[in-house]
């Protein structure tokens, strides 16, 4: 089964916390994305608080990969958390059901050392995502 980090990440545009920046247990401390091409994931920018970048940089990756890598819960995770901190709630929501939807999963480390299905990290994401809008 493959391992990735999800470090929970404050979402101060919605005023809640929701998974992100999806890299391999093996390197936690790293910001880089093991298994991956460089940017792939936007973990760098994500971790900046540059998530037009971080958009951009996984937008331009999911165009070099097969469209079952598209689907990968990791990315669609992380371009979730970036269009919900840039006020797009719609595509952070779809991003979110995506990663609920996708083929496969895995399970997540959270910052917090809990470990998590993707589907699951989704779901409570969109959760988080929900509670922010409904309290504005």
């Amino acid at each position: 089964m493959n391992t990735k980090v999800i470090a929970i990440a404050a979402l101060a545009a919605l005023g809640m916390a929701a998974p992100g920046f999806a890299q391999p247990a093996q390197n936690r401390a790293a910001a880089n994305e093991i298994g991956y091409d460089a940017g792939a994931l936007g973990y760098a920018a994500l971790l900046q608080g540059n998530y037009p970048a971080a958009l951009e940089q996984m937008q331009a990756a999911e165009k070099q990969v097969s469209p079952a890598a598209r689907r990968d819960p990791a990315r669609l995770i992380n371009m979730g958390l970036a269009y919900a901190k840039m006020g797009d709630v719609a595509s952070a929501r779809q991003h979110y059901q995506a990663a609920i939807n996708a083929p496969a999963s895995f399970d997540i480390i959270l910052s917090d050392g809990r470990v998590m299905d993707s589907r699951v990290a989704a779901r409570h994401a969109m959760r988080r995502l929900d509670q922010g809008y409904a309290s504005r």
